[in-house]
């Protein structure tokens, strides 16, 4: 939470000064109380503030850099829009450009691309939006984000935490370097986002208090422009802000305004010093790199409704636009409202009372029926189902196979059964009429060819319609898709067979393909040989449990181990060459911690702990379907991957890019706040030839010896602790959070393939998709609609622009040189522009020739284009 300011030795102000006043409060959405509890206060905070402005014509307010608290202010204020307009457009009332403050690190980028343009839409239905790029409590930055804000023309970036031993020799004004060379001005907030909160009543008192506050800032940086940030978590604003102005005017001798961050960044010279690189220092302010695995099973579900979206919904509800299929634009921006809602930094990081993270669920659940749905229903309509859905009786049965990837894709796909026609009645089997649940009896499931190969029949999650009877669970069949063209589909033929085509079931430890083999050892862990490069690693899929007595912020390992109680391994082979190894470890760990909380406990808890690993004909990576029910408390559970000699450097995905970075932590021998040797990834870690897959799990760490560590869970009771070792400061209030053990079951997909690449994580999280059709598809089967070339170019984001037959693409170079990138889309594209992240056009060269679209890529660069239709 917040970092009181040390006493520094007090230093006269020199030169010309101009100090800007600016009231706000820092808006946690929901925290240590839920957002229903924290918005009671912001209708009285609002409502107090809108009094301030309109009996104080000199008073101006900063409504924390978001524009989504304006919506709930309104939602139970609607008689109060009109004169929060007015002050919006008069100035006077900043809102925006975030729609929701966000953790900077845990969303993907392009979720950070939503959240500006949603944000910035709201703000400009009541005014001009903020242009400062305020945010003032994330947990660390990367190092993307000029080029990020750069795309929305914000700037300054205003923030408090994130530097390291740089902030010794920084000023607080600098310039900050993207990878790609963008830069943007940066302002480091020294003594927090309430240098200036809570003044005493006595205008002369307050005005000493902020005078010892202009002094400290002067010792830091000599920039005439002071910034006083007057307001705190959930602060009322004060009234007396005019006569402490002229107070502290007069003590200084300078000119003192009541002002916005807006008008401080315009009196805010251009600053002469660079610095390049993420911010993920603690030097002066708390890191907090616990949040990273706080509730890990809500940054899965994230993951999955972030996948949902950028790399289905989107890009093919774009693509339906050039058919005429029916605008989805409002439910995507339905999907992304609801997922927004949870990327407040609180929220996201899992560093909030339990209740918090109940709420949430639903936003997750909202957000991810939607992504899918809308999917699923222009999928079909691509495939020539009509909106009724109703799957034809005769057989053969067509099924349409969708890839999302701007590249050729072979891979096993899932394709949901329907109750009908598959499961006939026994009794009556001349019934051919949509069935009821009242006429369901026993049901039978025959066996399944697709195109004359034998399809693997599995039990699916939930049925996609109607559930007939629950000793029948729902079924779906796997198959490998081959040969799938980019943003195409094939097309398969569906028999049933009188064979059943069942896995064979045996105690084998060997699976195998043509680019991988795979050996089970008797530890439970497993080797694995990549074809393409000989090499072989051992000791894979190891597992490391130490106690935890941290809180939601921050991990403080206790010792004491666990061990492995019992091993059990499973080899299935299906005929069509899918193959799985299920090894199943029961692990015996502590049940908790001491009441002392300096060790783990004697008493002891099993702890099932499963993995599937899935090779697959043509597929060059190795599945992990991984299980765990956490019976355990107050532990950390991570798997390991010995990639079998230390690593001088590795790579992780990272916010728009692929970081290159080193496995010593730094020393921090200074900073108030230790250095850890965790840090977030964006979906993959590649060391020594091996990269780990791992989308919804952000944690990461690659040991002194080469290992890749996956934190799978960690589980903790308290939202923040004091006198913790890696944390010496307090970080919020100390609640209970028994949620926050994360007990009882959690799923993951991880995956293992070789060498470095980009589109890893997209592969295992996105797949391929199949729905029924029919026999006149509005899209040709084998012909792609758009292609991406090199394939180190990646496709960042395809989707449809607000409001006309414009759809944005977005081009990504990831890596340290500069590629020509060229797209070749399979419908007519009218007219090409180059534009900004936020839609907005810029003069930037490319060649447009028909259906092909060619650019230069600077490093790690972002490029975004207009395609008109």
């Amino acid at each position: 939470m917040h970092q009181h300011p040390s006493d520094a030795a007090p230093a006269r102000p020199a030169g010309h000064l101009l100090c800007f006043l600016v009231s706000h409060t820092h808006w946690d959405r929901e925290w240590y109380r839920t957002f229903e509890e924290f918005r009671a206060r912001l209708v009285d905070t609002v409502d107090t503030v809108l009094d301030l402005l309109n009996a104080d014509p000199g008073f101006a307010f900063v409504l924390d850099g978001q524009s989504i608290v304006v919506e709930d202010y309104l939602e139970l204020r609607p008689e109060r829009r009109e004169t929060l307009t007015r002050f919006c457009r008069q100035g006077r009332l900043a809102i925006g450009p975030w729609y929701v403050q966000p953790d900077s690190l845990l969303p993907a980028g392009e979720t950070h691309v939503r959240n500006l343009l949603e944000g910035r839409r709201v703000a400009a239905t009541f005014g001009r939006p903020s242009r400062v790029a305020y945010t003032p409590d994330s947990f660390g930055h990367p190092a993307q984000f000029p080029q990020l804000f750069r795309g929305f023309g914000l700037g300054p970036f205003v923030y408090w935490r994130g530097n390291g031993d740089e902030a010794d020799t920084l000023p607080l004004a600098y310039v900050w370097e993207g990878p790609d060379g963008s830069s943007i001005a940066a302002y480091r907030l020294a003594e927090g986002y309430f240098n200036a909160a809570g003044l005493p009543a006595d205008p002369d008192a307050a005005a000493a208090f902020l005078t010892r506050a202009v002094e400290r800032l002067r010792a830091m940086d000599q920039s005439p422009a002071v910034l006083l940030l007057h307001g705190i978590d959930h602060a009322f604003p004060q009234a007396h802000t005019a006569m402490v102005a002229a107070a502290l005017s007069q003590r200084l001798g300078a000119e003192v305004r009541r002002a916005t961050l807006d008008q401080f960044a315009a009196a805010l010279p251009r600053p002469a010093v660079r610095y390049r690189g993420e911010l993920l220092g603690a030097r002066f302010a708390n890191l907090l790199p616990g949040v990273w695995s706080s509730r890990m099973p809500l940054k899965l579900w994230n993951r999955r409704c972030e996948t949902l979206l950028l790399h289905w919904a989107e890009p093919w509800a774009a693509l339906a636009l050039v058919f005429g299929i029916a605008d989805e634009r409002p439910a995507l921006r339905a999907a992304w409202r609801a997922l927004l809602q949870n990327q407040a930094h609180d929220s996201i990081g899992g560093c909030s009372q339990d209740r918090v993270h109940e709420q949430m669920t639903a936003r997750f659940a909202r957000a991810e029926e939607l992504a899918r749905e809308t999917t699923r229903r222009v999928l079909e309509r691509f495939a020539g189902l009509p909106p009724a859905r109703e799957t034809p009786w005769e057989e053969p049965w067509t099924v349409y196979v969708f890839n999302p990837s701007p590249y050729e894709r072979t891979d096993v796909v899932r394709l949901p059964l329907d109750p009908h026609p598959w499961f006939g009645f026994r009794g009556d089997p001349e019934r051919t009429f949509a069935l009821h649940p009242i006429m369901a009896s026993t049901v039978t499931s025959p066996g399944f060819l697709v195109n004359d190969t034998p399809a693997r029949l599995v039990e699916e999650s939930e049925a996609p319609r109607l559930r007939l009877q629950l000793e029948a669970p729902p079924r779906a069949l796997e198959f490998v898709a081959r040969n799938v063209p980019p943003f195409g589909c094939v097309r398969v033929e569906l028999r049933s067979s009188t064979s059943t085509f069942e896995d064979i079931v045996d105690d084998g430890t060997e699976i195998r393909n043509e680019h991988i083999v795979t050996r089970a050892n008797d530890d439970g862990t497993f080797d694995l040989t990549f074809a393409n490069s000989g090499r072989t690693y051992r000791g894979l899929g190891g597992w490391e449990d130490c106690g935890d007595r941290g809180d939601t912020y921050d991990f403080d390992p206790v010792p004491g181990l666990g061990k492995l109680e019992s091993l059990e391994w499973q080899r299935r082979r299906h005929p069509n060459g899918i193959q799985t190894l299920r090894i199943d470890r029961m692990l015996r760990l502590p049940k908790g911690l001491t009441p002392e909380r300096n060790r783990r406990s004697d008493d002891t808890v099993l702890l099932p702990l499963s993995v599937e690993l899935r090779l697959a004909p043509g597929v060059p990576r190795l599945d992990m379907e991984v299980s765990l029910d956490n019976t355990a408390r107050d532990h950390r559970l991570r798997f390991l991957f010995p990639t079998g000699q230390p690593a001088q450097t590795f790579f992780a995905a990272t916010t728009f890019d692929i970081s290159e970075r080193q496995p010593q932590a730094r020393s921090g021998t200074s900073w108030v706040h230790p250095p850890p040797k965790t840090f977030p990834h964006q979906g993959f870690v590649s060391a020594n030839g091996l990269t780990v897959t791992a989308p919804g799990l952000p944690e990461a760490e690659v040991l002194d010896d080469g290992t890749i560590a996956i934190t799978l869970v960690r589980s903790i009771g308290w939202l923040a602790l004091p006198g913790l070792t890696t944390r010496p400061e307090l970080a919020g209030p100390t609640i209970a959070t028994p949620g926050a053990q994360c007990p009882g079951t959690l799923r993951a997909r991880l995956a293992l393939s070789s060498g470095v690449d980009p589109h890893a994580a997209v592969d295992l999280a996105a797949g391929l998709w199949a729905v029924f059709g029919s026999d006149t598809p509005m899209l040709r089967p084998n012909e792609p609609l758009l292609v991406v070339q090199p394939k180190d170019v990646l496709l960042n984001a395809l989707l449809p622009a607000p409001g006309k037959r414009v759809l944005w693409l977005r081009l990504l170079n990831p890596w340290n040189r500069r590629l020509r990138a060229r797209v070749r889309f399979g419908f007519d594209v009218a007219r090409v522009q180059s534009v900004r992240l936020d839609g907005r056009a810029v003069a930037q060269t490319f060649v447009h020739d028909g259906r092909t679209l060619e650019c230069e890529l600077r490093p790690h660069q972002l490029r975004s284009f207009a395609l008109e239709l």
